[in-house]
């Protein structure tokens, strides 16, 4: 870089000096030939005026002779013409053999009376004169000069100006060189300092100090520097904070160009489409559905917001809310489109649930709500003075009222769980007391249909951390469904093992058992897996939806494993000190058949 630009520096200096010189040994060498001939002229014109003195006291006799006798005094070539111009003397040609003169400018001048001068080649003798013609009575005298004398000297001085131009170049030159290095060498490094600044380098080492225009300059750029040091590491800051709060939000984003290429994506958007992949500058048709690309460009039309609803099967079920929105130039044209995905399929759900619910509600109040209203009225209309049936009526009454209250009370349970308005005793209770306490309160319905529990024995000292309330309420649900679902002479088991760091509790039966596609739904409200059975038997359709909440509350999982004709097990898995748990601990359903 210093030798490239030391080069043009010294190069720009002779070619300087060389057209400075040009140009003065041009002015010097025709300023100069402009003297010598003015000088020229006005000896020549002296001399001419001299000869006419001389030659006006002699015949024209004597002018041959005397013409050459002047010519060599004058050292210049005389000629001497007669009126009607013809030759009658000159110092260097034979008059007779010379051409009418009267023709010649300076002669024409001169014959007129006047002082006549030009500048020609001669067609005598093939020379370039100066001439200078004056009028001598009735004839005219002319003196010439050759111009060569005029051309030597002016090449003497011009050769003078080229050895002093040679003389000064020299040491012009030194110094040019010398300045051209200083300034070379600043340059240089001033040029490499920015080159390293435009591309990101900002701890480049700063050109030194140095005086004049090249210090000022060297100044600039190290304080431009430090201030594109700061503004990109304020941007690199910015950027890694909008990485970082782009990277971090739950929704998708995604920014694509005005030719459907894609600018940015973020992780959530990339777990959303775990198919595709998400490549800077790749077309958006490659990596999403058909729906979103179509209101890409319908965005990209319009200048307009729009949303979408898309819907996708792989690798599972789920709905998004996709809303697309213009990003406008300062001229508010459409350079790019931003889109963000909202992942509605909970929504969807619980939308679906609450509909179901209030169906499930409705339906499950409206019958036994229409039993009481029907056989109130019967009564009412005279049933109850009837002996007969007066008292089976109340008593249909009565259990419908119950069955009323079972629901609601039911309902009021799983509200207060599920919004956390439940509150819980956590202590430490002995497992097998709250195994034996559950199997107590089932023993009379057991009796009733016949079937045996089996309670396996646990040890004495194995204690769990939970409020033995709700687990109680657990275990109870579980051997109340096992009961009425296992035939005549089945059997049930209750037990309960140490598992890590927590306690497994199984209720397992031999009933009729669970078809594998119902599994998954067992623990939604009011869900039947046999609705005529479920309600014949008394059930509200909520005793595992309470399970699942209750067991979550205290921070356990579930699992259902079951085969039609053979049985079913639900268990549950409980940690043993669930108070030093986080509230919002991880917890699980898992269910499976076999």
């Amino acid at each position: 870089m210093t030798k490239r630009i030391f080069g043009k520096l010294i190069l720009s200096v002779v070619l300087l000096l060389a057209i400075w010189g040009l140009g003065a040994d041009y002015l010097v060498s025709h300023i100069t030939e402009q003297n010598l001939q003015a000088d020229q002229l006005l000896a020549l014109t002296e001399k001419t005026h001299l000869v006419r003195s001389l030659l006006e006291v002699a015949s024209d006799d004597d002018y041959p002779h005397l013409v050459d006798h002047l010519a060599t005094q004058a050292n210049a070539r005389i000629t001497a013409i007669q009126a009607d111009g013809t030759v009658i003397a000159d110092s260097e040609a034979d008059p007779r053999q010379m051409e009418n003169h009267a023709g010649r400018p300076e002669f024409r001048d001169a014959l007129a009376g006047r002082e006549g001068v030009s500048t020609r080649l001669s067609d005598t003798i093939g020379v370039e004169f100066l001439y200078v013609a004056i009028p001598m009575g009735d004839h005219a005298v002319r003196l010439a000069l050759p111009l060569a004398n005029i051309a030597a000297q002016s090449s003497q001085v011009r050769t003078q100006i080229v050895w002093m131009m040679l003389i000064a170049l020299v040491p012009a030159i030194l110094i040019a060189a010398w300045m051209s290095k200083r300034v070379s060498g600043k340059l240089s490094e001033i040029i490499d300092y920015s080159h390293q600044l435009a591309e990101g380098d900002f701890n480049a080492a700063v050109p030194g100090p140095s005086g004049g225009e090249l210090g000022e300059l060297a100044s600039q750029l190290r304080s431009a520097g430090g201030r594109l040091r700061g503004m990109f590491q304020q941007l690199q800051d910015e950027r890694s904070r909008f990485a970082a709060a782009v990277n971090g939000i739950g929704e998708g984003i995604l920014v694509a160009d005005r030719k459907l290429r894609l600018i940015l994506s973020n992780p959530a958007v990339e777990q959303m489409f775990p198919e595709a992949k998400f490549e800077k500058g790749q077309p958006i048709e490659e990596c999403l559905p058909e729906e979103i690309p179509a209101i890409f460009r319908q965005v990209l039309e319009t200048g307009e917001t729009f949303s979408v609803d898309v819907q996708t099967t792989s690798p599972t079920a789920r709905s998004w809310n996709v809303s697309c929105a213009p990003i406008l130039t300062k001229k508010a044209k459409v350079q790019a489109v931003a889109a963000v995905f909202y992942d509605i399929t909970e929504l969807e759900r619980v939308d679906r649930v609450r509909k179901d619910f209030v169906i499930n509600v409705s339906h499950e109040l409206r019958t036994p709500l229409a039993a009481i209203q029907g056989y109130a009225e019967t009564l009412l209309d005279g049933a109850i003075d009837d002996p007969s049936i007066n008292r089976r009526f109340v008593k249909i009454v009565w259990r419908n009222a119950e069955r009323l209250a079972q629901l609601t009370s039911d309902l009021m349970t799983l509200s207060q769980v599920e919004v956390n308005t439940r509150e819980f005793n956590f202590s430490p209770h002995r497992v097998s007391d709250i195994l034996q306490d559950a199997a107590d309160s089932i023993s009379l319905i057991l009796t009733k249909n016949s079937v045996t529990l089996k309670v396996e024995p646990v040890d004495a000292d194995l204690l769990v951390e939970c409020d033995s309330g709700a687990i109680f309420q657990v275990l109870t649900n579980l051997l109340d469904n096992a009961a009425k679902y296992t035939s005549e002479g089945g059997t049930i088991a209750l037990s309960a093992i140490s598992s890590g760091e927590g306690v497994e509790f199984s209720v397992s039966d031999t009933g009729v058992g669970i078809p594998p596609e119902h599994i998954p739904r067992l623990f939604e409200r009011f869900y039947r897996v046999d609705k005529a059975r479920s309600r014949e038997l008394g059930g509200t359709g909520l005793g595992l939806a309470i399970v699942k909440h209750l067991v979550l509350a205290h921070h356990g999982s579930l699992n259902v494993a079951s085969t039609v004709g053979e049985g079913t097990t639900f268990s549950f898995w409980l940690p043993l000190h669930a108070t030093e748990l986080p509230s919002q601990a991880a917890t699980t359903v898992v269910t499976s058949s076999s």
